[in-house]
């Protein structure tokens, strides 16, 4: 019960997603000529009875679907899928999902190249077969990574824990600082030491701060891109995600996981991620290499 135990923890753990469109494409693009290569050079299936420039156009046929489905299968999961939810478990059953999906449209155009009866029994042993083989190397590289990135990430927020101390301290003390509305009566002005960060939402940025020794929050029309102009003259604030701008006067700690690192707060539930895209950018200020 104990190992049972232990492994759901693990496939509850979270895991990286990488939706780098240009970087998939290319993946899918060099997954796909791999098929054609493997199929053309060792003919497996039978394939070496067909000609030369048959086994090429089906080869090609076989590359070709394996390429259009892995791209399909990118810009679904970048609409419905976000990285704050995803684990070890999504991320096997994902793999799994994959290799059938590939194989139902390889069974399928197989089926129409020759003008073969679509046949369920067939696809169904041939599913089964391939998803048996496939589940044990998908499960151990996907917590194979999710292990190697968890460990990276942990000595990374150790490092940076031991030198934030006081690295920014006094940097925006007494500092007024105002961010800009689109209409300037709706400035938003206090002592930059008073923030904690600021989020986009849509068209509106919302500014979390304290006040009173409270926590509290202000919701301006703006975008995050005219706040980080405001902000520029002040270096305890970085642009560490997409969405968030933080304070490094006021993160008490930073942590990791298999998806990166994570920023913490007093008095504020809300965890920060640092995006991968800006993660090099963030260990530089604490000249971690």
């Amino acid at each position: 019960m104990k190992l049972l135990s232990k492994l759901l923890e693990v496939l509850k753990k979270p895991h990286p997603t990488d939706f780098n469109i240009a970087k998939y494409i290319i993946g899918s693009i060099t997954f796909g000529i791999f098929v054609f290569l493997f199929l053309f050079i060792f003919k497996p299936f039978g394939l070496q009875v067909l000609s030369g420039k048959e086994l090429i156009k089906l080869a090609c046929g076989y590359g070709s679907v394996t390429t259009t489905y892995l791209i399909i299968h990118l810009f679904v999961l970048a609409i419905f899928i976000r990285e704050n939810i995803w684990t070890v478990e999504k991320d096997i059953i994902n793999s799994l999902i994959i290799i059938a999906m590939i194989g139902l449209c390889n069974y399928i155009f197989h089926s129409i190249y020759f003008s073969k009866t679509f046949i369920l029994v067939k696809l169904l042993q041939f599913q089964l077969e391939a998803l048996a083989i496939s589940f044990l190397p998908v499960s151990f590289i996907t917590l194979l990574k999710q292990n190697i990135l968890l460990k990276k990430y942990l000595q990374e927020a150790e490092a940076i824990n031991q030198k934030k101390a006081k690295l920014f301290s006094g940097s925006s003390d007494d500092k007024i600082i105002t961010v800009s509305a689109q209409n300037p009566q709706n400035d938003f002005t206090c002592n930059g030491n008073d923030i904690f960060y600021l989020q986009a939402l849509d068209n509106y940025v919302i500014i979390y701060f304290i006040q009173d020794s409270k926590d509290k929050k202000e919701v301006i029309r703006t975008t995050l891109k005219k706040a980080k102009e405001n902000l520029n003259e002040y270096p305890n604030f970085f642009h560490c995600h997409k969405s968030y701008i933080v304070n490094l006067d006021k993160v008490i700690k930073v942590s990791g996981n298999a998806q990166g690192l994570r920023l913490h707060f007093d008095y504020i539930d809300e965890i920060i991620p640092v995006s991968r895209q800006l993660h090099k950018d963030f260990k530089h200020i604490f000249s971690i290499h």
